[in-house]
């Protein structure tokens, strides 16, 4: 339900082919909801059908018509509700975690190579995020007021990854160590 309005939140911002919302997506929200192109022209086909957006196909020469997706008011009211409903928590499905979950099912080398790329990771997106903050705060033009709430999703992200540097960290320092207890568990 969420792409759906990942995408009218960004056809609500400038209109847009799926293409240029697939890279819109990759240039903005990858972090918070991520999609593949089929999943994107799906939903759109339904944003359409529920009256949502709009299409406009504009020929191209050797390739067939762009279509250009707007809004419509019906989809700015969606919008409005979908982001006024009250916060509550996700479901999380996260697969990282599951298999953490469930480390203990494979060999510990394999397990600890595996946290450690995985830290890697983390460090390079959120090395990431933070040059994309001090880009936007660099040259904040007329839109930074428009954009703050991007920034505290963006911010948040960041602390996200923190948080999970510092437990991986601490984990893998923790090498023949009890992590429970902190005594030698040999």
């Amino acid at each position: 339900m969420s792409l759906k309005f990942a995408l009218l939140g960004l056809v609500s911002i400038r209109p847009a082919s799926g293409y240029d919302l697939k890279r819109s997506i990759e240039r903005s929200i990858y972090y918070i909801w991520n999609a593949t192109s089929p999943q994107i022209y799906s939903t759109l086909r339904k944003l359409r059908d529920e009256g949502f957006i709009t299409t406009e196909y504009l020929p191209q020469e050797g390739k067939p018509d762009k279509q250009i997706h707007t809004i419509t008011d019906r989809g700015h009211d969606a919008l409005y509700k979908f982001v006024s409903e009250p916060i509550r928590s996700s479901i999380t499905r996260d697969e990282v975690l599951l298999r953490i979950f469930l480390g203990n099912f494979t060999d510990d080398r394999i397990m600890r190579e595996e946290l450690r790329a995985y830290l890697e990771r983390i460090v390079e997106d959120r090395t990431y995020l933070e040059s994309v903050e001090t880009r936007i705060t660099a040259h904040p033009g007329d839109h930074l007021e428009a954009r703050k709430y991007q920034l505290l999703s963006l911010r948040v992200r960041v602390a996200q990854y923190r948080a999970m540097e510092a437990e991986l960290s601490l984990f893998l320092a923790a090498e023949g160590k009890d992590i429970l207890g902190g005594a030698g568990s040999q």
